[in-house]
C-alpha cells in the first residue's frame, strides 16, 4: 500500500470517529417554565423524539414538584438526555393524576409545548415542537397556558 492511501485511509477513520462519538453523548436539558399560575399540584413533562403519538403518548414522562418554584417561574434539570431532535410536552397537573383534565375537548389545566407554537383548536405536531439536542447543558423555555383567564 502507498504512503498516500495509507494517509488517505487514516483521514477517513478519523473524521468518523467524532461522528460515532456524538451519537453517544448525552445532555442535561433545562427547562424553565414561565407563567406558572398555582403552587398547587406538579408539572408534568413528556419528552419524545418520536413523531407518532405526539404529544399524547409518552416518551419520557417525568414530574416535578413545584416547591422551587418563584414569581410564576420554575425551572428543571433533566440529565442524561441522549443528544437527538425533542419535542416536549408539559402539563400543569393540579391534582396530580398525570391525566389531562378535558371540557368538551379542551384543557381545563394548563398547558405548554417546547418552542412554544401559537395556539390551534388542536395539539401541535411533532414538528412545530421540534427541537435538536447538542450541547452538553441546553435551556429551553416553556411558557404554559391556560383555558381560562387569570382571576
Amino acid at each position: 500500500m502507498t504512503r498516500a492511501m495509507s494517509i488517505l485511509i487514516f483521514l477517513v477513520l478519523c473524521a468518523g470517529i467524532p461522528l460515532m462519538a456524538q451519537s453517544d453523548s448525552i445532555a442535561t436539558l433545562e427547562i424553565e417554565f414561565t407563567g406558572i399560575r398555582s403552587c398547587e399540584g406538579q408539572i408534568a413533562i413528556n419528552i419524545s423524539s418520536l413523531p407518532k403519538g405526539f404529544p399524547h403518548d409518552a416518551g419520557r414522562e417525568i414530574q416535578f414538584s413545584k416547591d422551587q418554584m418563584k414569581d410564576e417561574v420554575l425551572t428543571v434539570q433533566i440529565e442524561e438526555v441522549p443528544y437527538g431532535i425533542y419535542a416536549v410536552s408539559v402539563m400543569d397537573d393540579l391534582n396530580c393524576d398525570m391525566e389531562m383534565e378535558m371540557f368538551l375537548g379542551f384543557p381545563k389545566e394548563g398547558y405548554g409545548f417546547s418552542l412554544n407554537p401559537k395556539f390551534k383548536l388542536r395539539a401541535p405536531k411533532f414538528k412545530d415542537c421540534s427541537f435538536q439536542l447538542n450541547q452538553p447543558h441546553q435551556k429551553i423555555t416553556i411558557h404554559m397556558s391556560y383555558p381560562r383567564k387569570k382571576k
